[in-house]
């Protein structure tokens, strides 16, 4: 499988890809169901240290033009750093994909499928992750910004049409449970930008390194956007129940609410857009987790690893038995493994990388 490099305007998609699933998935209720009518103010608050995140990764990449976190690793560790951190990327790529993956296969299992076996439907979206990636990985970015554009629609649509159901009261008080679960305990929810972790696979992939901080800011921002968004429809629009933490909650906004007299149904064509927008995901997953499996082994054919990623994400995706399991493996995972690797265990090797390369001022890292 080729993979070209990639323009501005496909990094941008790229990045947000793994967010914009989520929203459709479980990051509503994540939010809201600890956070109540803080919540909105509680994501501004973390969308601000996102983008400074952003920036601040953007910042420590710009002494390593054209490489990726496995590159930086080469350089400050050797080839061992490299291949632990390389083997962690796929492995924390397989383990979040199938929850996720899992999770939204549940929802369809829940609402439309529920006389079609679960493995069967998980079959499906792993044979297009197989099939798409003995293409061209080109093929895949290409298609990756015609989906996500109609995600992003998709889920702008779905909060424009809560609008007349929005209650303001609901969002008072403005604290919730006070300054303390707002902006401190609340910090963890910066859970919702655990998909930033794609920001260090991204430089290596740029067909010219400047237009790295631009898309990654851009991308950060629409996800910030749409989380605020997805977070603001969900408060205001109605009370909760119990039912919330069986579905999507964006479903259960769409399923509430209808697009004039003849089309009765909204929510069908949207779950569609977002059936589209997981294949894209599966596809980018395995795409570069295939593209990693072949720097760390120095093969010319990176077409067996599709396969052996598609093996593991099925595998583990099988696994649960229901949707609380997987919610509660997600959350796990969340907490314990993309928020270490991605907040702390990069940017700590990024930096270290950083004083190296200071103090070697003859060292030219660039790949």
């Amino acid at each position: 499988m080729t993979l070209n490099k990639i323009s501005i305007a496909q990094a941008i998609p790229l990045i947000f890809i793994i967010t914009i699933n989520r929203l459709t998935v479980n990051i509503p209720q994540s939010i809201l169901i600890p956070y109540g009518s803080s919540s909105i103010l509680n994501m501004i608050y973390i969308c601000i240290i996102a983008i400074i995140f952003t920036l601040f990764i953007v910042k420590l990449f710009q002494k390593f033009p054209n490489c990726d976190i496995v590159d930086v690793s080469e350089f400050l560790g050797g080839k061992v750093l490299r291949n632990i951190v390389g083997l962690v990327i796929v492995t924390q790529i397989v383990l979040v994909s199938s929850n996720l993956l899992r999770d939204f296969v549940d929802i369809l299992h829940i609402i439309y499928y529920s006389d079609t076996p679960i493995i069967f439907i998980l079959a499906f979206f792993v044979i297009v992750g197989i099939i798409s990636n003995t293409l061209s990985g080109d093929s895949i970015i290409k298609t990756n910004v015609i989906i996500s554009s109609l995600m992003v629609v998709s889920l702008l649509v779905s909060f424009i049409s809560v609008i007349p159901n929005i209650t303001i009261q609901r969002a008072l008080p403005l604290l919730g449970y006070g300054s303390y679960k707002t902006f401190v305990s609340g910090i963890s929810n910066i859970f919702a930008f655990n998909g930033l972790s794609i920001l260090y696979l991204v430089p290596s992939m740029m067909d010219n390194h400047q237009n790295y901080k631009k898309a990654s800011i851009i991308a950060t921002i629409i996800s910030c956007i749409l989380i605020v968004l997805a977070t603001a429809s969900n408060l205001l629009a109605f009370s909760f129940s119990t039912i919330i933490e069986k579905v999507s909650p964006l479903y259960m906004l769409l399923s509430n609410n209808e697009f004039g007299k003849y089309l009765q149904h909204p929510e069908s064509i949207f779950v569609f857009t977002w059936i589209l927008s997981f294949m894209s995901y599966i596809n980018i997953g395995c795409m570069l987790s295939s593209q990693i499996l072949k720097k760390l082994t120095s093969v010319n054919n990176s077409k067996p690893f599709a396969w052996l990623y598609c093996a593991a994400l099925f595998l583990a995706a099988i696994l649960p038995k229901s949707l609380m399991q997987t919610r509660d493996i997600g959350t796990f995972l969340s907490k314990y493994i993309s928020i270490p690797i991605t907040f702390l265990i990069f940017p700590f090797i990024l930096l270290m990388a950083n004083l190296k390369h200071k103090t070697n001022k003859n060292s030219n890292y660039d790949t």
